[in-house]
This record gives C-alpha cells, structure tokens and sequence, in this order.
C-alpha cells in the first residue's frame, strides 16, 4: 500500500493573543515631558507546513493601539505579515523559492532604533516586498557543474505621514548562472560566472537602474599543490532613460595571472597581477589582487578577496566560527545597489534558531550540530537589522555584520555589530551607521526569565543643507517573564529610548527627546 501523504507531511498552526498597558514619559528637548497611556492589542496567527518536497511559512499579526494623553485619545491600527515557501519538485535539481513580507519600517535611516508603532509612528512607512526565484542545479556531474537562477521581486512603500517625497514603487528582474569544473578535475580547475539585474523606478523619472556581472577563474596545477592562476572580469552599470553623465556606462574589465597554493576546494590562496581597462582613463592601470578561502577546520572557516573595481580598492571578507555552545559569523561587502534590491536580497547570518514571529531571545535556541535541519516553524534569525534609507537613489555600500551567540545552562547572550556607509553615486551625500548591541535572557527558575537588551547607533550624514548632520540613538529594556501553565505568559518591561543630535527629519518629536515606557503584559498561546 502507498504510504499517505498526510504520513509524510506536517502542518502546524499555532496562535496567541498579546494585551499590553504602556506607560510613557516622552521628553522633548524643545517642548518639555509628555504622559501617555496607551493599551496595545495584538493577535498573531502562525502556519507552518512541511513535507517530503515543500517547506512553508506564514506569520501574520494586527497590532491596535489607544492612546490618551493630556489633550486628546487616538487610535491606530497597523497589519503586519510575512511568508517564506521552499518547493524541490525534481529533488536536488530544481528548487523554487518565494517569499515575501509586509511591515513597517523607518522611513528616514535617522530614527533608527527610536520609532515604532508606540512612538513616532507617523514616521513609519508601510512596506511590501516579495520576490519569487527558480534555482536549477546540477552538481553531480564529474568534469562539469552548473548551476542557474533566475528570480523577480517587486518592493512597494508607501510615503509616511512626515515625508514630503514618494516611496517605492520598484520591480527587479535578476539572473545569475556559474559553470564550473567537477569533482574530477585535478589538474585544470576553473569557473565561469556571470550575472544580470534590471531594476525598475516607477515612482521617479530617473531611468532603470541596470546591473552586469562576469567573472572567470582558472587554476592549472602545474607541482602538486602549486598552480597558474588566470582570471578576468566584467562589471557595467548604468542608469537608462537618463540624459546625464551618468546615464553612460560605469564599466570596468581586468585580466590578471599569478600563482595559486590549492589544497582543496575549501582551502586555497591566490595572489594575481591584474591590469584594468575603465571607462575613466586614470582608472587602467596595474594592481594586485588576492583570493582566499580557508576551512581550518570543520567549524571554522575564513575567505576574502582584495582587488579593484570602477570605484577604486575593493574588498570582501568572512569568518564563521561555530561551537557546542558558541556561534559566531562575520561579513564585509561592497555593492553597487539602492533599497529595492536590498529588501529583495537580505543577508541572513543568524546564529540562533527561533519559533516564526518570536520577539525574545529567551525562545531561541542554538542548534546542537552543525548541519541543523530546520523543523516546521523554525527560523534562522539575526539580533540586528540593516538601516536603510527608503528613496530610490543608487548607492555605493560597503557594509560588516557581526552576529555571536552564547548559550549554556541557564543562560543566553547574543552579541551584534555593524556598520554601513552609502555613497551616493548620483547626489552629493554620504551616510554612515555604526550600530552594536547586547540581549540577554537568564533563567530565574523554571517559569520565570529575566531579559535584557541595549542597542546603541551612531547615524551620520554628509550633505546638503537639509540632510547633513548627526543622532545618538539609544534603545534599552529590562523585564521579567513569568509563564503560568503551558499557554499563558506576563511580562514586566521597563525601555529606555535616547535620541541626540541634529537630524530631525521626519520625527515629530524633534532631533532631540528620551521616552521611558513601563509595560505591562499578557500573552496567551493557542498550539
């Protein structure tokens, strides 16, 4: 008898109702203290799916609020959800991906961390993304692999309440495709990658923004683990539909020889003299380029590169350690991108494993091997997120991520940092974000945890008159969690929210106030 579908599938639906009584004192720099009191309710539905073939998830929640003041009550309603979906029709060879999300975020990078749907929420913008991709692998083959995908995501969000410019109304069609040697292949190994991507700018005259990509690599093995190293490259940007010095092409080509030390596939370096061609003259020259990817162990591993690109010196780098009880990962990059294709394309280096739609630390868990398979419902989440500015500008950003993760007995701590810079390829501004933050979650007993979590940022901008300036901001809480049997849980949290400095754009309170809350919470849980 065939085995049954329902044998071989999982599907988990849970629920919870979340009621909260918050507490503020908001004081503004150049208007005094505000008192407001405001009662939250949020209902959350989860569903997950799991099959042989097919991984599903979706999240959505309502969050209403009431808020009395001195002066007036308002009310506000915000929808929130998000989904991930992962098919394998043909086993190991075609892999279908969707996933999408609607949320609110800053609409200026300068109230990063401050602003939510309690404070300054006029400053939030409503944001869709989705993106559905097609991945064919074949990796078996003993002289040939390949591997293709192609992918389309659109971003949409709306102009917040404060803003006086549009939002985003973008569609980014992608494809990416890598040809290289098999496993067989010991004395001549090589790769051919290349990649397109066409994104679209509705919402402003300002043209498609388009992307080209090649790349080849070869290593002829010439003394055992010592080889001739040959490589070439291609990039090209442009911006259509645009009558100005920047609709031209940015493009820029190298080819390069050098040697190579090849102990595996994982475990190389390689050291090249390059010559460059660019469209600007003073950009051909000759300069050195290194490769290096080194697995030092099975829980360790390093790569970087080093070499140029049409904007000057590049790099990128990464490191990821990982232990029975500590996890940690590293990333430096620079792209040539803007916000839509930053939604599309989020770097995940999560350390943690988390229930879909969890708020605390205190609910993740590290996995216990290193090739942890993710159950239904489960995901692979980071502690900090990315700060980004919603406008349609292309940007140089060259950013690092630092994500650690510490869990032993009754304790759990995660450890953050970032930083980003964003050059404006076609506007006089600059942006830096410096961020780093701690949370923590200790078990007080069997049912009670006690949390903590401070985030601090430093926001820079360089530019006209009306972005150029600088904030300070502060985000920190202190709570306890009591679980009462197996579906209900209260919080106790006191935050502490700091903004200093001389951006004020899009806040209603201003560049400079504190907000102190104290929330009281009950959380019930349907499984």
């Amino acid at each position: 008898m065939a085995p049954s579908i329902y044998a071989q599938s999982d599907l988990d639906i849970t629920a919870n109702a979340d009621a909260s009584a918050i507490f503020q004192d908001i004081k503004i720099a150049t208007e005094g203290t505000r008192s407001l009191t405001t009662f939250s309710v949020t209902p959350t539905v989860n569903a997950a799916y799991s099959s042989n073939t097919f991984n599903g998830l979706w999240s959505s929640s309502l969050t209403h609020l009431e808020r009395e003041n001195e002066i007036n009550a308002e009310e506000d309603t915000f929808a929130e959800y998000r989904y991930a979906a992962n098919w394998q029709p043909l086993d190991q060879y075609l892999i279908i991906q969707a996933n999408g999300a609607l949320n609110y975020q800053n609409y200026s990078a300068a109230n990063f961390l401050v602003s939510d749907f309690v404070s300054n929420s006029d400053g939030l913008t409503k944001t869709r993304s989705n993106t559905l991709s097609g991945t064919l692998t074949f990796a078996n083959g003993d002289w040939l692999v390949a591997q293709g995908t192609a992918s389309y995501s659109d971003t949409e969000s709306e102009r917040s309440a404060l803003s006086v410019n549009n939002g985003l109304d973008n569609d980014t069609l992608s494809f990416s495709g890598t040809l290289a040697s098999g496993d067989r292949a010991k004395r001549f190994i090589w790769s051919l990658s290349g990649g397109y991507q066409n994104t679209s700018r509705s919402t402003s005259d300002t043209g498609d923004f388009i992307s080209r990509s090649g790349n080849f690599v070869s290593d002829a093995m010439l003394l055992k683990d010592w080889g001739l190293r040959l490589t070439a490259t291609h990039e090209a940007n442009q911006i259509s539909d645009r009558t100005d010095s920047f609709a031209s092409v940015r493009k820029f080509n190298s080819y390069g020889a050098g040697i190579s030390y090849r102990q595996s596939g994982d475990r190389y370096i390689a050291i090249t003299a390059n010559r460059s061609e660019s469209d600007l003259d003073e950009e051909d020259e000759t300069y050195i380029g290194v490769d290096v990817e080194w697995a030092l162990s099975s829980r360790t591993s390093i790569n970087g590169a080093y070499g140029r690109r049409f904007y000057g010196d590049s790099a990128s780098a990464g490191i990821r350690y990982n232990a029975k009880y500590f996890r940690s990962s590293f990333s430096y990059t620079e792209d040539v991108t803007n916000t839509s294709r930053l939604l599309a394309d989020t770097e995940n280096l999560g350390v943690f494993v988390c229930p879909a739609n969890t708020i605390s630390i205190s609910d993740c868990f590290q996995p216990s091997s290193l090739s942890y398979d993710l159950g239904t419902g489960e995901e692979l989440v980071q502690l900090s997120s990315q700060n980004l500015e919603y406008d349609d500008n292309i940007i140089l950003r060259k950013s690092a991520n630092t994500q650690i993760g510490y869990q032993f007995s009754r304790i759990t701590v995660g450890l953050t940092w970032r930083y980003a810079e964003n050059d404006y390829l076609d506007a006089d501004r600059l942006q830096r974000t410096y961020s780093t933050g701690v949370n923590l979650a200790y078990e007080l007993g069997s049912y009670t945890t006690f949390v903590a979590g401070l985030t601090y940022a430093n926001i820079e901008n360089r530019g006209d008159t009306t972005t150029n300036g600088a904030s300070d901001n502060l985000s920190g809480n202190l709570g306890i969690s009591r679980v009462f049997g197996k579906y209900l849980t209260t919080d106790l949290t006191f935050s502490y929210y700091d903004k200093e400095g001389d951006l004020a754009i899009d806040s209603v309170y201003g560049a400079e106030y504190t907000d102190r809350r104290i929330a009281f919470s009950i959380n019930y849980k349907y499984e």
